[in-house]
C-alpha cells in the first residue's frame, strides 16, 4: 500500500516502498513502521532503519556556541563529539564551530531555533539530510565492509562523531553506546540516500540482517 502524499518528501520512499512495508507518518513525512514481524529479531543482528523524519537544523560560526547555549541547547565539550537533548535527539559538534541539531519532536528545538533572529557571527546551515540508523551485534561487521575506519577502536562512551565515507558516499556518523550493542547514526545528502540505503541493506542481508522499521529502532 502506498503512503499518502506527504508534506515532507522522504528520499528513501521508493526503495523502501518496493518492499511493501507498513507505513505511518512522523513530522509530516512518511516513515516505515515495520517491514514484518521479524523486525525486532533482525535489529538484534544487524538492522538498517530510516530516521529521516526527525527535524534537523544547523549553525556554524565563531559565535554559534555561545548563542546556542543562550537558547538552552547543550554544547559538546570537544569537536567531533555529540551530546543528547533532554527530550530526545542530539547535538553533534562537527569540527570546532559547526553544530548539527536533531530533535525528537517533543520540544521542537529545531523549529524554535529556526524561528529566532540570527546574531552576527552565527550562520545557519541548511540540513536536508537523510538519516539512517545501524543497529545490532553485527553492525561492526557491516562497517568493516563499507567504511575504512576501525569503529571497534573508538570509545563509544565518549560519543564520537566522524565525517567519513561509506561505499563512496560522504556521511556524518555518530557512535552511540548501548547496553546490548553499539548503535550508529548516519546522515548523508538526500541525493545519495537511496543508493546508500540499498547498498547497506544488501550487506546487512549477507550478515543475516536487513531493513527494519521505526518501531524496532527504539530511538530516544
Amino acid at each position: 500500500m502506498n503512503a499518502p502524499l506527504p508534506a515532507r518528501a522522504n528520499a528513501l520512499f521508493d526503495p523502501q516502498n518496493a518492499l511493501a512495508p507498513r507505513w505511518s507518518s512522523v513530522e509530516s513525512m512518511p516513515v516505515v513502521s515495520a517491514y514484518g514481524p521479524n523486525d525486532r529479531a533482525i535489529a538484534q543482528v544487524v538492522g538498517i532503519g530510516d530516521a529521516s523524519a526527525r527535524r534537523r537544523t544547523g549553525f556554524k560560526g565563531p559565535a554559534a556556541a555561545a548563542w546556542l547555549q543562550q537558547q538552552s541547547v547543550p554544547i559538546p565539550a570537544q569537536p567531533n563529539q555529540w551530546t543528547p537533548l533532554a527530550a530526545g535527539g542530539l547535538v553533534a559538534r562537527l569540527g570546532r564551530t559547526e553544530y548539527l541539531i536533531e530533535d525528537a519532536g517533543g520540544e521542537a528545538v529545531c523549529a524554535r531555533l529556526d524561528a529566532l533572529p540570527i546574531p552576527p557571527g552565527v550562520y545557519p546551515v541548511l540540513r536536508q539530510d537523510a538519516a539512517l540508523v545501524l543497529t545490532g551485534s553485527r553492525a561492526g561487521d557491516l562497517l568493516l565492509q563499507t567504511c575504512s575506519i576501525d569503529f571497534a577502536a573508538l570509545d563509544a562512551a565518549a560519543r564520537p562523531v566522524l565525517l567519513t565515507s561509506m561505499v563512496g558516499v560522504g556521511v556524518t556518523l555518530a557512535v552511540e553506546a548501548r547496553e546490548a550493542a553499539r548503535r550508529y547514526r548516519i546522515w548523508c545528502d538526500g541525493t545519495y540516500a537511496a543508493y546508500l540505503w540499498t547498498t547497506l541493506v544488501d550487506v546487512a542481508r549477507d550478515l543475516g540482517g536487513g531493513p527494519i522499521g521505526l518501531e524496532a529502532l527504539e530511538l530516544g
